[in-house]
């Protein structure tokens, strides 16, 4: 006999790879009850509903790349090294299925108490990133001194080049390995402009 957490794990990683193929819209609670395999009493007993699952969904693999990020940077001292490696590993990890569902957020309405839970959610990407600009601010690292534009930048700029990154992906003439090599060198790039 399944626990209720492993029901609720199972309908959790089944959702992840329908909204990963299919996105929210074309995702619905009978394709996670078809696709988990149980009935639609149990799906509704773990979730009120399909926006409540998505949240989960989002939220919990978030987590999984704030914890990667977390555990890659401990160990570097140099906060221009730590926005590289950061930078580094947000192209690298393009393949994250966490990568196809968060864009859904932008294009979708979401309950207030829900939309509240993914902007913590997102933030939390933003506070890395400005803390790390603070602490270079502190050793004499940066040419300038508005650390919350420099991290609005940053994040636009990889956000961009995530973009080119998956496109090369998508297209049958894309060049992933090249545009994975430019947008590092574009980090580097970006990093040498804004320091001392």
């Amino acid at each position: 006999m399944k626990s209720k957490s492993d029901t609720k794990q199972r309908i959790l990683d089944s959702s992840l790879e329908l909204f990963a193929s299919r996105g929210y819209s074309g995702t619905s609670m009978n394709d996670i009850i078809s696709q988990v395999g149980i009935s639609k009493g149990s799906v509704y007993w773990h979730f009120k509903s399909k926006e409540e699952i998505f949240v989960r969904v989002l939220t919990t693999n978030y987590a999984k790349w704030i914890d990667l990020i977390n555990s890659e940077l401990k160990g570097i001292d140099d906060p221009i090294e730590k926005l590289k490696k950061y930078g580094e590993l947000f192209i690298s990890t393009v393949e994250m299925p966490i990568w196809r569902i968060a864009p859904e957020t932008y294009w979708n309405e979401f309950s207030e108490e829900n939309q509240k839970i993914l902007d913590k959610c997102f933030s939390l990407d933003d506070e890395i990133i400005l803390n790390i600009f603070n602490d270079a601010l502190d050793k004499g690292l940066l040419k300038y001194e508005d650390t919350k534009k420099l991290t609005w930048f940053y994040i636009s700029s990889l956000e961009g080049m995530f973009e080119k990154v998956i496109l090369s992906y998508k297209s049958k003439d894309g060049d992933r390995k090249k545009a994975e090599d430019y947008a590092v060198s574009a980090i580097s790039f970006f990093l040498d402009t804004i320091t001392v």
